[in-house]
Protein backbone atom coordinates (compact mmCIF):
# COMPACT_ATOMS: atom_id res chain seq x y z
CA UNK A 1 0.00 0.00 0.00
CA UNK A 2 1.29 3.59 -0.96
CA UNK A 3 1.45 5.98 1.70
CA UNK A 4 -0.92 7.72 -0.42
CA UNK A 5 -3.49 4.98 0.08
CA UNK A 6 -2.81 4.67 3.22
CA UNK A 7 -3.38 8.19 3.94
CA UNK A 8 -6.94 7.92 2.27
CA UNK A 9 -7.79 5.64 5.07
CA UNK A 10 -9.99 6.56 7.93
CA UNK A 11 -7.26 7.03 10.99
CA UNK A 12 -10.12 5.02 13.69
CA UNK A 13 -9.08 2.10 12.06
CA UNK A 14 -5.44 2.09 13.44
CA UNK A 15 -6.93 1.62 16.66
CA UNK A 16 -8.79 -1.97 17.00
CA UNK A 17 -9.98 -4.37 19.97
CA UNK A 18 -10.01 -8.31 19.54
CA UNK A 19 -14.20 -7.42 20.52
CA UNK A 20 -14.33 -5.24 17.14
CA UNK A 21 -12.18 -7.11 14.89
CA UNK A 22 -14.80 -8.95 12.33
CA UNK A 23 -14.34 -13.23 13.14
CA UNK A 24 -13.42 -15.95 10.33
CA UNK A 25 -12.69 -19.20 10.25
CA UNK A 26 -9.82 -19.94 8.51
CA UNK A 27 -8.93 -22.89 5.86
CA UNK A 28 -7.50 -25.92 7.36
CA UNK A 29 -8.48 -25.37 10.71
CA UNK A 30 -10.66 -26.74 13.37
CA UNK A 31 -12.35 -25.31 16.12
CA UNK A 32 -10.46 -21.91 15.31
CA UNK A 33 -11.85 -18.24 14.62
CA UNK A 34 -9.41 -15.43 14.40
CA UNK A 35 -9.96 -11.97 14.07
CA UNK A 36 -7.70 -9.45 12.18
CA UNK A 37 -6.14 -6.38 14.27
CA UNK A 38 -3.96 -5.28 11.61
CA UNK A 39 -4.29 -6.35 8.14
CA UNK A 40 -4.11 -4.62 4.75
CA UNK A 41 -7.63 -3.56 5.33
CA UNK A 42 -6.16 -1.18 8.16
CA UNK A 43 -3.62 -0.04 6.12
CA UNK A 44 -0.52 -2.48 6.96
CA UNK A 45 1.44 -3.56 3.79
CA UNK A 46 3.99 -5.88 4.92
CA UNK A 47 2.65 -7.53 7.99
CA UNK A 48 -0.78 -8.95 9.23
CA UNK A 49 -1.47 -9.43 13.32
CA UNK A 50 -4.35 -11.24 14.37
CA UNK A 51 -5.93 -13.30 17.82
CA UNK A 52 -6.93 -16.59 17.34
CA UNK A 53 -8.80 -18.52 19.79
CA UNK A 54 -8.69 -22.71 19.36
CA UNK A 55 -10.62 -25.27 21.02
CA UNK A 56 -9.17 -28.20 22.83
CA UNK A 57 -7.85 -30.72 20.62
CA UNK A 58 -8.62 -28.44 17.38
CA UNK A 59 -6.57 -26.33 15.29
CA UNK A 60 -3.95 -26.65 11.75
CA UNK A 61 -3.62 -29.77 9.97
CA UNK A 62 -0.13 -29.90 8.34
CA UNK A 63 0.46 -26.93 5.71
CA UNK A 64 3.19 -24.10 5.07
CA UNK A 65 2.73 -20.73 3.46
CA UNK A 66 4.69 -20.03 0.60
CA UNK A 67 6.94 -16.59 1.14
CA UNK A 68 5.63 -16.13 4.46
CA UNK A 69 7.03 -16.05 7.90
CA UNK A 70 4.61 -16.77 10.62
CA UNK A 71 5.29 -16.19 14.38
CA UNK A 72 2.63 -17.19 17.09
CA UNK A 73 2.67 -15.69 20.92
CA UNK A 74 1.10 -18.23 23.77
CA UNK A 75 -1.78 -15.64 25.16
CA UNK A 76 -3.56 -18.28 26.88
CA UNK A 77 -3.80 -22.30 26.83
CA UNK A 78 -1.10 -25.19 25.66
CA UNK A 79 -0.43 -25.93 22.05
CA UNK A 80 1.29 -28.79 20.48
CA UNK A 81 3.48 -27.81 18.04
CA UNK A 82 4.96 -29.58 14.95
CA UNK A 83 7.80 -27.82 12.78
CA UNK A 84 8.81 -30.28 9.93
CA UNK A 85 9.46 -33.37 12.37
CA UNK A 86 10.43 -31.23 15.61
CA UNK A 87 7.77 -31.56 17.96
CA UNK A 88 7.01 -29.21 21.30
CA UNK A 89 3.93 -27.71 23.73
CA UNK A 90 4.05 -24.47 24.23
CA UNK A 91 2.23 -22.23 26.96
CA UNK A 92 1.57 -18.23 28.12
CA UNK A 93 4.28 -16.52 27.70
CA UNK A 94 6.18 -19.22 25.15
CA UNK A 95 6.53 -18.31 21.17
CA UNK A 96 6.61 -20.36 17.88
CA UNK A 97 8.29 -19.21 14.86
CA UNK A 98 7.75 -20.96 11.13
CA UNK A 99 9.60 -20.13 8.68
CA UNK A 100 8.30 -19.02 4.89
CA UNK A 101 7.79 -22.54 3.17
CA UNK A 102 8.14 -24.61 6.53
CA UNK A 103 5.61 -26.84 7.03
CA UNK A 104 3.93 -27.05 10.40
CA UNK A 105 0.74 -27.75 12.34
CA UNK A 106 -0.62 -26.18 15.64
CA UNK A 107 -3.07 -27.95 18.16
CA UNK A 108 -4.81 -26.80 21.45
CA UNK A 109 -4.13 -29.13 23.80
CA UNK A 110 -4.49 -29.12 27.84
CA UNK A 111 -7.37 -28.03 29.84
CA UNK A 112 -8.28 -24.61 28.61
CA UNK A 113 -8.93 -23.26 24.92
CA UNK A 114 -6.23 -21.67 23.52
CA UNK A 115 -5.54 -17.85 22.67
CA UNK A 116 -2.43 -16.76 20.32
CA UNK A 117 -1.46 -13.69 19.01
CA UNK A 118 -0.37 -14.69 15.51
CA UNK A 119 1.92 -11.97 13.22
CA UNK A 120 2.46 -12.68 9.21
CA UNK A 121 5.32 -11.18 6.95
CA UNK A 122 3.89 -10.48 4.57
CA UNK A 123 0.43 -10.26 5.03
CA UNK A 124 -1.45 -14.14 4.78
CA UNK A 125 -4.84 -13.21 4.07
CA UNK A 126 -6.83 -16.60 3.18
CA UNK A 127 -4.83 -17.44 -0.09
CA UNK A 128 -1.34 -18.23 1.00
CA UNK A 129 -2.04 -21.70 2.58
CA UNK A 130 -0.60 -25.38 0.94
CA UNK A 131 -1.52 -28.45 2.34
CA UNK A 132 1.04 -30.65 3.10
Amino acid sequence: MTQTKAAELDPSVFFMTEEKAEPYYPSGHTGTVNRRLVSPETGASQMEVLIGRIELGQGATPHFHPGIDQFCWMLEGRARVTIGDYEQEIGPGESCFFAADMAHTFTAIGDTPVRVLICYAPPYGEGARIEC
